[in-house]
């Protein structure tokens, strides 16, 4: 096989990642994928099919310390904001690869911040490469499926715009107190949806 063969084996073999850890609480929490799942499915099928994927290039765009004030005390946290390149390497030929561009986002009161950055950057490299679904089966509930497709497709926009617009993703992180855009809950995503709407920017 190519290098384009093996990556839709790759695809084709893995096809999904089961959300398996909780990030926030309440009316803000919501599951996610973990790193530990996305690298070790995809090591194995990498591996079957002699491929590796390496961050060949990081790239810091943006670090700040913000202060914050948590039940009336202050608090710093440390962001950093870093575009990682992966790139994915036929092993049988490693002059046949080809590099899939990331962005990610860490906040953290102590020295995690760009560790956070780094292992967002490279997940979602891996989920994007392989085009790896995440979440629940959406045939378990015909009515939910309907209702997160929406959500989802506001989401995606949202992130599409963030992405893009690195200023702006840091006020919203600031203002937000949230970690990453991944840790936006509906309604904040609503709120930033329709802003955006508003200022005519989607």
């Amino acid at each position: 096989m190519n290098l384009f063969e093996k990556i839709q084996a790759v695809a084709t073999e893995i096809k999904s990642v089961e959300k398996d850890m909780q990030v926030g609480s309440a009316n803000y929490g919501y599951k996610a994928v973990s790193d530990f799942s996305v690298t070790t499915k995809v090591k194995e099928a990498e591996a079957k099919y002699q491929l590796i994927s390496v961050p060949v290039r990081q790239e810091l765009l943006n670090n700040e310390t913000i202060r914050v004030t948590d039940k009336e005390k202050d608090k710093i946290l440390y962001s950093f904001v870093v575009r990682m390149t992966t790139r994915i390497i036929d092993t049988e030929n490693p002059t046949d690869f080809i590099e899939i561009e990331t962005l990610g986002h860490g906040l953290d009161s102590g020295d995690k911040a760009f560790g956070k950055a780094s292992t967002y950057a490279r997940k979602y490299a891996l989920l994007n490469a392989y085009k790896i679904a995440t979440g629940e089966d959406p045939d378990a509930d015909p009515s939910k499926q309907l209702l997160d497709a929406h959500k989802d497709t506001k989401r995606d926009t949202v992130f599409s715009y963030l992405n893009k617009d690195i200023d702006y993703l840091q006020n919203i992180l600031r203002h937000f107190n949230v970690g990453q855009m991944e840790d936006l809950g509906k309604s904040q995503i609503d709120t930033i949806h329709a802003s955006l709407l508003k200022k005519k920017l989607i």
